[in-house]
């Protein structure tokens, strides 16, 4: 969703428009772009000609910043259910599993920070959003 609206920087774009452009429901559209504004992403207007646009330069908004932005959980939302507590002494798996889910979280926290939207979009042209030739 902030790809489409960095696609289209500096121009406005109403949540309806958005939501049938991600095919959604304007309504997760509208709580999606609260909590983009809230975190200075995005920036709205309300009225005739109203709508939203990137608060900055796409260059400078990471994937990282609208993951925060927007979830609630880990990148991975794994959980790491232990039936064996009571072997903590003798068993070592557990720990050792929520170690490495620790640094594969961390290391995607790092990889999303160096992915900025103008790195996922280029700009609109024609009525139709050109993908970024950037491979992660």
């Amino acid at each position: 969703m902030a790809a489409f609206v960095g696609a289209q920087h500096p121009a406005r774009v109403n949540t309806h428009r958005i939501a049938r452009m991600v095919d959604t429901h304007p309504s997760r559209v509208r709580r999606i772009v609260s909590s983009l504004v809230k975190a200075g992403i995005l920036c709205s207007s309300r009225g005739s000609g109203g709508g939203v646009t990137l608060a900055r330069a796409p260059s400078t908004i990471t994937l990282a910043d609208i993951h925060d932005a927007v979830q609630t959980q880990d990148i991975l939302s794994l959980g790491m259910h232990d039936p064996f507590k009571a072997w903590k002494d003798n068993c070592f798996v557990h720990p050792t599993f929520e170690k490495l889910y620790g640094d594969l979280e961390a290391k995607m926290r790092d990889d999303l920070a160096k992915i900025r939207i103008s790195d996922v979009y280029r700009r609109w042209e024609g009525g139709k959003a050109q993908r970024s030739s950037r491979t992660a």
